[in-house]
């Protein structure tokens, strides 16, 4: 299950993301075939599924997971970051807030799954008392599209600005589109709310057309394709 989180992790920041998402894989389904009977090996093998694209079994180990260890914080906050691709986002921000519940002193790894949560509900508040506990250098290009758009939804406009700045330093392709094209945790709603509140913070609209090419039935915006 360890080797299965590091990694993710390592994926996560693009360190040799096909290689370590592949090991992560493995490790998942060892984890289980270990002990079938292990709450958090059923999670860490739903999450792989999850970025294999076979949504029908993670959830199936997602649920077994939670049957098991209902009020185990860790089981409860791996499906949190999840939840909205399975039609339950209402349900993953109210688990965010049942895992602070069962554990106030929520580790920092955990910050990042509850602040997506909160996002994609719309509660941007909550989703930057998560941001705040971290480092700029531990966001990812997740958090520097995140913070950007969620202080743009509460009118800390100037902010966001100034974050932008510093995220295209970082990721100089960074974009709207590029963002909402990812192939993982995206359904059509949180599309349009990323589209919203980036497009408010005022990050650049257009991917290149080299990187778009790569997504069969890439999401266009209008301005773009005007262009």
């Amino acid at each position: 299950m360890e080797l299965h989180h590091s990694h993710s992790v390592l994926a996560s920041f693009d360190v040799e993301p096909e290689k370590n998402r592949r090991i992560a894989a493995e490790a998942a389904k060892r984890a289980v075939a270990l002990d079938p009977a292990d709450a958090e090996a059923h999670a860490v093998l739903a999450r792989s599924l999850v970025v294999k694209g076979d949504l029908a079994r993670a959830k199936a180990e997602f649920d077994a997971a939670l049957r098991m260890a209902p009020n185990q914080f860790e089981i409860v906050t791996f499906y949190v970051p999840w939840a909205s691709i399975f039609g339950e986002a209402e349900r993953g921000a109210k688990m965010a807030d049942r895992a602070i519940h069962l554990n106030p002193n929520y580790p920092l790894w955990s910050t990042r799954f509850f602040a997506h949560a909160y996002f994609v509900v719309g509660r941007y508040a909550d989703a930057l008392l998560m941001m705040d506990r971290l480092a700029p250098d531990n966001y990812g290009i997740w958090g520097w599209t995140y913070r950007p758009a969620a202080l743009a939804a509460v009118g800390r406009t100037e902010e966001a600005k100034t974050l932008i700045s510093e995220a295209l330093k970082r990721f100089p392709e960074l974009t709207i589109e590029g963002r909402v094209n990812e192939p993982l945790a995206y359904t059509d709603a949180d599309r349009k709310r990323l589209i919203e509140t980036m497009r408010i913070a005022g990050f650049p609209p257009c991917a290149r057309p080299e990187l778009l090419a790569k997504i069969d039935k890439p999401v266009r915006l209008p301005e773009c394709l005007a262009n």
